[in-house]
């Protein structure tokens, strides 16, 4: 038996921190399995061109973060529970109430950045592309990342044309036949002439063609807009409130029990 563990709570406190190293050790190799599993059998990965699906990685990441600090705080009152000296229990809870707080600041700090309009815009302004063709134009729906994606395109021309935007497989397919193309577009223009937004559905992974159909050669420019992907936004959003949320109320109860501990002992 450790003689220190024997000091500061015996075997009771000896059992709860090895049961916490083991479920710990476990919940890591539960990670890499699943981040291997989403993204190799999940088809979120490709090499040519390259694609990482970060965001469904991240999900079961802050997922896996929040249970296991959620277990930290059952530990961690377990461990002050069974500990004997009143100022290693203190000091172990004030530990612990530092610790949330800086949990609190990261996850308040990335709520802040999904939701503020002025972040989303310069994330726009940096990402998104402008050109102008005569024939086609590529691009990519998403970046390698999956952290942005394309909402909407702008389209105008000099004069009268018809614009279509099609996936890199039916473009290579129907390649020289427009009714082709436009029977298998993901968007098509009339007339791009007046200038048009046009909202850009969510869709996998994948390059796209912006091809101009007229009987003259028609200069046509666009400015393809990307934002924050929905999805990733979305969970980033949900896990901050809930971090905030569970160890906002850690920090009360740890508190409120550490203020039995704190008259007469050696940590404030």
């Amino acid at each position: 038996m450790d003689l220190g563990n024997t000091l500061e709570g015996g075997v009771r406190l000896a059992h709860v921190r090895k049961t916490k190293r083991d479920l710990m050790i476990v919940q890591v190799v539960i990670v890499v399995a699943a981040v291997i599993v989403l993204t190799y059998m999940g088809g979120e990965i490709q090499l040519k061109p390259f694609y990482f699906n970060i965001g469904s990685v991240l999900y079961f990441i802050i997922l896996m973060a929040l249970v296991v600090g959620v277990e930290g705080f059952f530990f961690t009152y377990l461990e002050q529970w069974y500990t004997k000296s009143f100022s290693a229990r203190s000091y172990m809870l004030k530990r612990s109430i530092r610790r949330s707080m800086m949990v609190i600041a990261l996850a308040a700090v990335a709520l802040f950045l999904v939701l503020t309009p002025f972040v989303a815009n310069a994330i726009a302004n940096a990402t998104s592309e402008s050109g102008s063709t005569t024939t086609a134009a590529v691009f990519h729906n998403r970046d390698e990342l999956g952290l942005t994606t394309v909402d909407n395109i702008h389209v105008v021309s000099s004069s009268p044309a018809e614009v279509i935007i099609v996936s890199q497989g039916n473009y290579e397919i129907y390649a020289g036949d427009m009714q082709g193309l436009k029977h298998h577009a993901v968007l098509t223009v009339d007339d791009a002439s007046p200038g048009l937004n046009l909202a850009f559905p969510h869709a996998q992974f994948g390059e796209y063609y912006l091809v101009v159909n007229s009987e003259t050669p028609v200069e046509v420019t666009y400015t393809v807009h990307r934002t924050l992907s929905p999805t990733f936004v979305a969970f980033v959003s949900m896990f901050a409130i809930l971090f905030i949320g569970f160890y906002a109320a850690w920090i009360v109860l740890a508190s409120t029990i550490r203020k039995k501990y704190t008259k007469g002992v050696a940590y404030k």
